[in-house]
């Protein structure tokens, strides 16, 4: 009865210390793309720009970070144009319709504000692909910062 009170209770600990995760690292944009750091969770700072191809799928946005001049792979960042919760702004943006100006950008932050193109911001969210051709950040949090 002993022995079998002590398994459950190493399985129990042993359980519970695997389901911690880690805190989301802060890491610099053009060094994200990496194996490295593929499907965990990060955090990447940059000013929020429209990227050169533009396209919407699945209930997501993709944007780009500016990207500093020199040879890097820059993440692209996927961002949800939905919520859960009717009327929910946050961490999102809303749904461009064809023929959209800069201006009709509205992107949200986590506290429900916006956030304007060229404004600096932190993601933070798992990263897909790290590969020389695809580098997706799947955002779950956008904060804006000075």
């Amino acid at each position: 009865m002993k022995t079998t009170i002590k398994f459950i209770l190493v399985t129990l600990t042993i359980s519970l210390t695997s389901c911690k995760s880690d805190p989301p690292k802060l890491i610099a944009a053009s060094d994200v793309c990496n194996e490295e750091y593929k499907d965990e969770i990060v955090m990447c700072e940059g000013i929020i720009q429209l990227p050169d191809s533009f396209f919407t799928t699945g209930g997501s946005v993709t944007m780009a970070f500016e990207a500093p001049k020199g040879k890097y792979r820059i993440p692209m960042l996927k961002i949800k144009t939905f919520s859960k919760i009717k009327g929910e702004k946050k961490n999102m943006m809303d749904q461009l319709q064809d023929g959209y100006l800069e201006s009709d950008v509205k992107i949200y932050d986590d506290k429900g504000q916006i956030i304007k193109l060229g404004d600096k911001i932190r993601v933070t969210g798992e990263l897909v692909g790290a590969i020389d051709d695809w580098c997706d950040i799947n955002v779950d949090k956008i904060e804006k910062i000075n």
